[in-house]
């Protein structure tokens, strides 16, 4: 048996389908350069601090886990010669005094001529609409929230090599598998009772209704042993071509899921007393492929396309648990995307105009059990400015044409002096209040909020 610190890895699987039986920065650049001259000798320390309340406005920031938070963020850098270290992190507590922590990165690298080797953990560049649009296929999320998912890197070994001719490859393998942590679900073992401490998580629900009688549901989660989770392979590679004002890039890669799946068999009693639920993660693997062009036409403006493809097995790895009577099972569909977009930076202003489409097919009406697409037609309009030294102004909206889902961000910061930095925001989630959508069932996660964060 798992301790329950780990054990909160496999909860966040399980919302969608239980839930449903109780219903009924833009680093867009394809470049490295791994033989670039690094300082002789010299350790980095940076990081902030902050506190943030979401409440400016009457019953906004109202959700559990929105009303307010404090965050942390440490980014430690070691040069050696031609090697180098790096130690990436992030924790939030919010008011339900949940701890959320990332390990982005935490990584070796080895430099010499045109190679580059990376031990540890680390976050691939290999695709653009994976990280613009926090898909979380290729990489990890932070996933503290949903309006920035962030990325979180994979832990392997990574092997660089560029030629003179612009051609260049990359490799990657790992034998070590680490989910996304974040949401995770509160379990109570005792009660058989699941719970959210944070408001992007969504908890199945604990009771339902049959015959006009009020039902609790209980649940049981059967977890397998670490060794069971933690070791899983992974393989990729990815193809480079980079010439002056054009580079481009093709990548294949062999993986587990980032988030893990939930098999449950479901039992109801027969007074209909309760319905009991035991749940068993299981893990699936899937090939993700895709590439990237990019055209520089300055140094201020550069546009950019982008696609991939995510290939689910339809069985989980290693053995499946024995349904003997109603059970639910993860219903796994083929994800492609293209994307494509224009960036534009010249210092004190930045500008993206992005797209994606989802190009693949999805019935929602005859696949309950598929987890809703984040984004199918969408825009994404992202301006930033520096109005003097000290006054920075943000505006970050994207929109799904198809299901009319929206996500406005808005800020102002003021910095006070080189280390102390207020804010004042609105981020805003609107739905289509006549169906259902990713971002349907997080529509009250807005927050009109302030900030104050040390810099050091």
């Amino acid at each position: 048996m798992m301790k329950k610190s780990t054990k909160l890895l496999f909860t966040s699987a399980l919302v969608f389908g239980v839930t449903e039986f109780a219903k009924a920065d833009y680093n867009l650049s394809t470049n490295f350069n791994p033989g670039s001259k690094l300082k002789e000798q010299e350790s980095i320390l940076t990081g902030d601090f902050g506190i943030r309340t979401n409440e400016l406005v009457e019953d906004v920031g109202e959700v559990v886990g929105n009303r307010y938070f404090g965050d942390l963020n440490l980014t430690y850098k070691s040069y050696n010669g031609s090697s180098s270290k790096v130690f990436d992190i992030s924790s939030r507590v919010n008011d339900q005094q949940k701890l959320m922590y990332s390990l982005k990165e935490a990584k070796i690298e080895f430099n010499r001529a045109n190679t580059s080797l990376v031990l540890g953990r680390t976050i691939l560049d290999w695709s653009h609409v994976d990280q613009n649009w926090g898909l979380g296929r290729l990489n990890n999320r932070v996933n503290f929230d949903y309006f920035e998912p962030g990325q979180e890197g994979l832990t392997g070994i990574l092997w660089e090599q560029k030629f003179k001719n612009g051609f260049s490859y990359s490799l990657f393998g790992s034998v070590v598998y680490v989910p996304e942590m974040n949401p995770s679900i509160e379990i109570n073992e005792e009660e058989k009772s699941l719970s959210c401490k944070n408001p992007w998580c969504d908890v199945p629900a604990s009771s339902t209704e049959f015959e006009g009688k009020d039902v609790p549901i209980y649940y049981t989660v059967n977890y397998p042993e670490i060794a069971d989770v933690v070791f899983r392979y992974t393989a990729g590679l990815k193809l480079g071509f980079e010439k002056n004002w054009f580079s481009m890039n093709a990548f294949f890669m062999r993986k587990p899921e980032n988030n893990i799946s939930i098999a449950a068999e479901v039992v109801a009693e027969s007074d209909l007393s309760a319905i009991n639920v035991e749940a068993t993660p299981q893990f699936y693997y899937h090939n993700i492929a895709g590439g990237n062009i990019e055209i520089k036409f300055s140094d201020e403006l550069k546009a950019y396309g982008s696609a991939i493809s995510i290939n689910p097995n339809n069985v989980p790895d290693g053995s499946q648990p024995f349904i003997q009577y109603t059970g639910l099972k993860p219903n796994k569909k083929k994800e492609e995307y293209l994307s494509g977009g224009f960036l534009y930076s010249d210092g004190d202003f930045k500008g993206h105009l992005g797209y994606i489409a989802r190009v693949s097919e999805f019935d929602k009406e005859n696949d309950i059990l598929v987890d809703l697409p984040r984004w199918n037609q969408a825009v994404h309009v992202a301006l930033s400015k520096n109005l003097t030294r000290k006054l920075f102004v943000g505006l970050d909206y994207k929109f799904d044409m198809l299901t009319e889902d929206r996500l406005t961000m808005f800020n102002t910061s003021y910095s006070f002096g080189p280390s102390v930095i207020a804010s004042l925001g609105v981020n805003i989630i609107g739905t289509d209040p006549k169906q259902e959508s990713f971002w349907s069932k997080f529509e009250n996660n807005d927050s009109v909020y302030s900030s104050l964060k040390y810099k050091f």
